[in-house]
């Protein structure tokens, strides 16, 4: 069938999904642009929260950056995206072999804590639980990132498993200030006083 120039079966099958046109300007490193029309277009925000299941990590990975900036641009805007699934598949997201997803996922997830304490209130149980398993079962990066997250949280339920990593002398890079090259025992002794405040 003839179509002309710059018409895909796409716009066609699409019924009116800004999908395709926000994965295009996030892999063109057009933030601005996604956050203006995710912050004014409810569809378009549901169309860009796709975008966290995309085949593609990059695109992933950019998606959780723009998070991260609708965070500092628009709160009211991010916690209508907040909800237990978006909290859970950062989760998943933060286990990705795929550095670039799993920093990601980690900064934005301190942010969200940070921004949303009531998250904490109301996930507290599954947070413990989420990091304990992460300390146990984790490799040396989720371990350091879970060691930092349950002080920065105050998870004083954690106190006694992070009392174990104390005298672990390999180093981690988080993506956070101050926190390259750190040594996992120097981050379980100063989650543990942030515990004992």
């Amino acid at each position: 069938m003839f179509k002309p120039d710059g018409v895909s079966d796409m716009g066609f099958l699409s019924f009116g999904s800004k999908k395709d046109k926000i994965k295009k300007l996030l892999e063109e490193e057009r933030f601005d642009e996604v956050l203006a029309m995710i912050t004014k277009d409810k569809k378009a925000r549901n169309d860009f929260l796709s975008l966290l299941d995309d085949e593609n990590p990059g695109v992933r990975g950019d998606a959780l950056l723009t998070l991260s900036m609708l965070i500092e641009n628009d709160r009211a805007v991010f916690s209508d995206i907040v909800d237990e699934r978006l909290f859970k598949k950062l989760y998943l997201m933060m286990n990705t072999r795929n550095p670039y997803v799993r920093e990601n996922a980690m900064i934005l997830s301190s942010r969200m804590l940070k921004a949303f304490p009531d998250l904490v209130r109301v996930h507290r149980r599954w947070l413990v639980e989420a990091i304990k398993r992460e300390l146990k079962e984790g490799d040396n990066f989720g371990r350091g990132f879970a060691i930092v997250a349950a002080g920065e949280l105050r998870l004083k339920e954690l106190a006694g498993v992070i009392e174990n990593f104390t005298g672990v002398e390999d180093k981690v890079v988080l993506p956070f200030e101050g926190k390259k090259w750190v040594k996992i025992g120097d981050l379980a002794r100063e989650a543990l006083e942030r515990l004992s405040e």
